[in-house]
């Protein structure tokens, strides 16, 4: 991964002075992430960014289409790797005398916003994102829906209407957007509605301003000064009052969306989609602690290995280039006999078990070893009494 080393700037953002942590930006799949943290309050906020028709045309375009078409997100694991990142800050914070771990949380636009759903599912972060494409639609079997994560989204926006959403959706409305919808089919009268057509591709072809990020700013879409829809209450109240025909709209976008990714899967591709919606979505917070578990287990394999002479390879039972081998102090001509009764051969496993989980050195090992074969005989002992005396009264009657 390419990335640019930690700038310590200090950047406003209405109003707010953050401090830039850490940056990546990786040419190979167009992905760029930030790590930002507030100079008041300490949090910190990984922000991915979103599709960049200017500078990141082509990679951006491949990784939505790639959303559509192989429900796959080639910048994800990038996203992750930076929120791993400050989630690591986090913590070296919080070591420091009387500081405590500051709160990580995630954010993005469009395409970012598929990113931080992603990574905030990842780790289990709360997350704020801006006409996000929803990764529940996704291989990863994130879930819709949950409170961990707020999606604020326009209308008729046709990018965040396609796919559903990891978390909370909140929709904002324009009067310009109601017209749109009104022209395109779509009405609230349930009986007009059924009446004339509904057309969603004409809704959207006529909606992609609706995706930009201004209406979320308190600039528009020439860098003037405006009011952010956050701020205005009537956006709300708008989408409230038209909330079924928005539905509807929205609703149809994502079934055109859901056939289009279904036709370009294939059987296959079908047939994976069948596997991961038998075995459920994952939880919240599950993706990170399995790597963790991993990691983990690797660190406790390479540290035995490191200590020659203990554990597994040091029992003289294994041998690492090759198969089971039967240990040399062990006699193999005094292992004939009639096999031992079920509670004895319990205990004998048992103690078997015990000796090789023992971590013993290897002249030990080899002693326990005579000590098992010594009472297995003893074991043994009255069984082959028995056998010699049953023969001996056999042989004597066919004398006889």
């Amino acid at each position: 991964m390419a990335q640019l080393a930690a700038r310590r700037e200090v950047i406003e953002i209405e109003g707010t002075r953050y401090k830039v942590v850490d940056h990546v930006d990786n040419p190979r799949n167009g992905y760029q992430g930030t790590i930002y943290q507030r100079v008041d309050t300490g949090e910190i906020v990984v922000a991915h960014r979103g599709t960049e028709f200017d500078r990141e045309a082509l990679r951006d375009g491949l990784t939505d289409a790639g959303m559509v078409l192989t429900r796959q997100n080639v910048q994800a694991d990038d996203a992750i790797a930076l929120t791993r990142r400050a989630l690591e800050y986090a913590q070296r914070e919080g070591l420091q005398p009387g500081r405590q771990a500051p709160e990580v949380s995630v954010t993005g636009h469009s395409l970012g916003g598929t990113l931080a759903q992603i990574s905030a599912h990842h780790f289990d972060l709360r997350g704020e994102t801006f006409n996000a494409y929803g990764a529940a639609s996704l291989d990863r079997r994130i879930p819709e829906g949950g409170e961990r994560v707020l999606n604020h989204v326009m209308a008729t926006d046709p990018v965040s209407a396609a796919s559903p959403h990891y978390g909370q959706v909140r929709i904002y409305a324009q009067p310009d957007e109601i017209k749109r919808l009104h022209t395109s089919g779509y009405h609230d009268n349930r009986i007009l509605d059924a009446l004339v057509r509904d057309m969603p591709l004409l809704a959207a072809g006529r909606s992609f301003d609706a995706h930009s990020m201004h209406h979320f700013l308190n600039v528009d879409g020439d860098g003037r000064p405006d009011v952010s829809t956050l701020r205005d209450p009537e956006t709300r109240q708008l989408a409230d009052q038209h909330s079924r025909m928005i539905e509807d709209y929205r609703g149809d976008v994502e079934g055109i969306r859901r056939g289009i990714t279904r036709g370009a899967r294939g059987p296959g591709g079908l047939l994976q989609d069948g596997v991961d919606w038998l075995r459920g979505p994952v939880e919240a917070g599950e993706p990170a602690a399995r790597e963790a578990r991993e990691q983990a287990s690797r660190e406790a394999l390479e540290a035995a290995r490191a200590r020659p002479g203990q554990g597994v390879q040091g029992s003289g039972l294994f041998d690492s280039d090759g198969p089971l081998k039967w240990p040399d102090s062990l006699p193999r001509a005094d292992m004939g006999g009639p096999p031992l009764r079920p509670s004895a051969a319990a205990e004998a496993t048992a103690r078997l078990d015990q000796l090789l989980a023992g971590n013993l050195e290897p002249a030990r090992q080899r002693h326990g070893w005579d000590l098992e074969v010594a009472a297995h005989r003893e074991r043994l002992g009255p069984t082959r009494d028995q056998e010699a005396q049953q023969q001996a009264v056999e042989q004597a009657g066919l004398a006889r």
